[in-house]
This record gives structure tokens, C-alpha cells and sequence, in this order.
């Protein structure tokens, strides 16, 4: 049962032929070689289209690269075109703004209503003002009023020479005319007469002029206003600050009388009382104190008719005696201590308030005229001033006073504890 029987079994079992099973093999081979042939035809024409796919695909994105490059350069440009453009609009839109001012700066001056339209406005406010420069820079006489020195108003002729000087011509007055504020003259006496009658004549005239400036008064006919016209720039917070720094005084004045009576009598006062309590004249140290105001003496009489209390007692009595005059000596000195700290924040709101309606005026009429912007400004530094105005002497005046006032109390508790130091002294010499 080996091997040898085993292959002579198969043997026996096969009857084909050892040829027909090689030739089997053979056309096997040969048709599995032309499989893999194929397949390898194959796998190279699949990696041949791979390739190409590859290729192509890496050209498409090539292209989609170069069309984003373009497409952000496109996109970079029309931004700097927008930013171009709305620099151009902002320009435009302050151009606008500068231009609206101006004209509604030039209707102001010239009284008139302009037009809703720009370029009509534009046009009529040019005419206007060079009318108008036309008119004030004219050379010649024309019939017109104007202020004599006393304040009367004389119609006549006036002399203009351009925005230079004027004279003027009426009944029973001649001589140089200066502007008196509002586009109005005043003549001035005793000068000009002659420059006057010489041009009416057509003579060549000497001249004597007041030179000024069409917008401005001469420094004649202005006149200081004194406080109550600085109580009127003021405003309403200058006025508060002035009736302030006025019940400030008045507070400082009454509590300065008040401590100059607290410190009447002083050490001869104590030495007179402390001498007859010593020597066990309580009746005569009563006597002492009739008729005598004031905090001390208060307090020592309280301490004389409780000489004959025991000593804890006494040191009460003496206590509330001291108690119930401190808030005499102390009068008023809170409320100076609020008007120090109060004024200058008042002031501060005035300033800021002078502040506001100054940019007001500015918001209405612009910076073209300073006048209008004047009272704004002189109302937030008056304000000012009047806060420190007041501030400054009511803290002087409130420490003085503090420092006054300290004394007072001190020299209150050195006189009990003298008095009280006596009141012991002469029982210790009754007993």
C-alpha cells in the first residue's frame, strides 16, 4: 500500500494518454498568456487614460487659478474705484456743506432769503455783494441821517469816502462822522467842519478824518457798562454766583461779630471769678457775672451755681454747659464751608453754559462775525471769574474764622477747668 501502488492505482484509474494531458496543459498556458497579454494591454491603456484625465485636470485648474488671480484683480480694482468714489462723494458732500454755510453766512449779512436753489443763490448772492461793495466804496454825497454829538438824529447830506471816513452836512452842524455801531454815524464836534465845506464847495480839501473800520464803533462812543452791565453778560449763573458771593460776605461779617463778642472778658473775667469762688464768695463771684453776655460767662455762671455739687456732677454740668455753646461759636461755618466748595463748580457750570450758546451762535451763523459770538464767551468767563471770585476769599475768610473759633473753645475749656480747679481748691480749705 506505498506510493508505487498508489501511482500504479491512478494509472489504472486514468487511461488517457501522457501526450493529450501535456497538449491539455499547453492550451492552457497559451490561453492564460493571452489573458495577461490582454490585461497587460489593458492596465496600460487604463493608465494612458489616467494620465491624460490627470493632465486635464490639471489644466482645467490651471485655468480656474488664473480666472480667480484675475477675478481678485478685478475685485482689488472696483474697491479702489469704490473707495475713489466715496472719497469723491465726501468731498462733495463738504464742498456742499462749506457751501451752504457760506451762502447762509451772506443772506445773514445781507438780510436777504436766498434761493432753494445753489446755483441761483450763488449767482444772486455774488450780484448782491458786489452791489453792495459797490455802494460802500462809492466816492460822492448822498442824502442820509446821522447822530449829532448830543444823540439827536439830523438828516442831511453825507460825504462818503468809500469804507475810509465820512463827513457830515446838516443845519447848523458840520464836521467828521464815525460809525456809532448798526451801519449808523455820529458826528464829532469841532473836527472835520472845514473838510466838510471845503468838498461842498469843490475846494481841495485839508483833510480831517476819523479813519475807521464800517463794522466798528470808535472807542468815544463806547461806554463802560460797569457792574451791572457785567451782571447782564453774566447771565443767569453770574447772577447766581454774585447774590452767592453777597450771602457769603454777610455770613463771614456776622460770624466774625459773633466770635468777637464770644471772646469778651477773657483771663480777667476767669481771674475775677476763680479769686472769689477761692475764697468761698460764690455770692460775690455771682455778682461778678450780672449783666455779662457771652459764652464764658455762661458757662462759668453754670459752673458757680453748681459749686456745691459733688465734683462727678459737677464735670457733667460743666459738659453740657460747653456743649450748648458750641454751636453758637460754630454758627455759619458750614455754609461758608458749602459756598467754597460750591462756587467754583457754579462757575464751571456758567462757563460751560457761555460754552453751549456760543457754539449755538456758531451752528446758526457760523464764525464770520465775532460779535455774535461774544456774549457766549463773555458770559462763560465772567462765570468763571465770579466762582473764584467768591471761592477764594470765603475759604480765606472760613479758616481765619475756624482758627478764631478754635481759640474760642479752647479758651472756654482752659476758664471751667481754671474755675473748677478753684471750686476744689476752697473746699479743700472749708474742710
Amino acid at each position: 500500500m506505498g506510493p508505487l501502488f498508489l501511482a500504479a492505482f491512478g494509472l489504472a484509474a486514468d487511461p488517457a494518454p501522457a501526450g493529450s494531458l501535456e497538449a491539455a496543459y499547453q492550451k492552457e498556458h497559451a490561453y492564460l498568456a493571452a489573458e495577461r497579454t490582454e490585461l497587460v494591454e489593458r492596465a496600460a491603456e487604463l493608465e494612458r487614460d489616467a494620465k491624460h484625465r490627470v493632465a486635464k485636470a490639471e489644466a482645467e485648474l490651471d485655468s480656474l487659478q488664473a480666472t480667480l488671480v484675475a477675478t481678485s484683480r478685478r475685485a482689488d480694482l472696483a474697491e479702489d474705484e469704490f473707495d475713489a468714489l466715496e472719497r469723491e462723494s465726501s468731498a462733495a458732500a463738504d464742498a456742499h456743506a462749506i457751501l451752504e454755510t457760506t451762502l447762509s453766512q451772506a443772506s445773514d449779512t445781507l438780510a436777504v432769503t436766498p434761493s432753494s436753489d445753489p446755483a441761483v443763490a450763488i449767482a444772486e448772492t455774488f450780484r448782491l455783494l458786489a452791489a453792495q461793495l459797490t455802494d460802500q466804496n462809492a466816492v460822492g454825497w448822498r442824502d442820509a441821517s446821522f447822530f449829532l454829538p448830543t444823540g439827536e438824529e439830523a438828516r442831511g447830506k453825507v460825504f462818503r469816502l468809500g469804507q475810509v471816513g465820512a463827513w457830515g452836512l446838516a443845519t447848523g452842524a458840520a464836521g467828521s462822522l464815525v460809525p456809532a455801531g448798526e451801519g449808523r454815524l455820529q458826528l464829532r464836534a469841532s473836527f472835520g467842519a472845514a473838510t466838510a465845506a471845503e468838498l461842498v464847495s469843490a475846494v481841495p480839501p485839508r483833510w480831517e478824518v476819523h479813519v475807521f473800520e464800517p463794522e466798528r464803533g470808535t472807542a468815544e462812543t463806547e461806554k463802560a457798562g460797569g457792574l451791572p452791565a457785567l451782571l447782564r453778560e453774566s447771565g443767569s449763573m453770574g447772577q447766581l454766583l454774585f447774590a452767592l458771593g453777597v450771602v457769603s460776605a454777610t455770613l463771614a461779617i456776622f460770624r466774625a461779630v459773633g466770635l468777637a463778642f464770644a471772646r469778651r472778658g477773657g483771663h480777667t473775667l476767669v481771674d475775677a471769678v476763680a479769686a472769689q469762688v477761692r475764697a468761698g464768695q460764690l455770692g460775690g463771684a455771682e455778682t461778678v457775672l450780672h449783666g455779662r453776655g457771652g459764652p464764658l460767662a455762661r458757662v462759668l455762671r453754670a459752673i458757680v451755681r453748681s459749686a456745691a455739687r459733688p465734683p462727678a456732677e459737677l464735670e457733667r454740668v460743666v459738659d453740657e454747659a460747653i456743649l450748648k455753646e458750641t454751636p453758637g461759636i460754630d454758627r455759619f461755618a458750614s455754609a461758608l464751608t458749602v459756598i467754597t466748595a460750591g462756587a467754583p463748580l457754579l462757575g464751571l457750570l456758567g462757563t460751560v453754559t457761555g460754552m453751549i450758546a456760543t457754539f449755538n451762535v456758531i451752528t446758526e451763523h457760523g464764525t464770520g462775525n465775532p460779535k455774535l459770538m461774544s456774549a457766549g464767551i463773555a458770559e462763560a468767563l465772567i462765570c468763571t471769574a465770579f466762582g473764584l471770585a467768591v471761592a477764594i476769599p470765603t475759604l480765606l475768610a472760613g479758616n481765619v474764622l475756624a482758627t478764631v473759633g478754635d481759640g474760642v473753645k479752647n479758651s472756654i475749656d482752659r476758664a471751667a477747668l481754671s474755675l473748677q480747679n478753684a471750686v476744689q481748691a476752697a473746699r479743700r480749705d472749708a474742710s
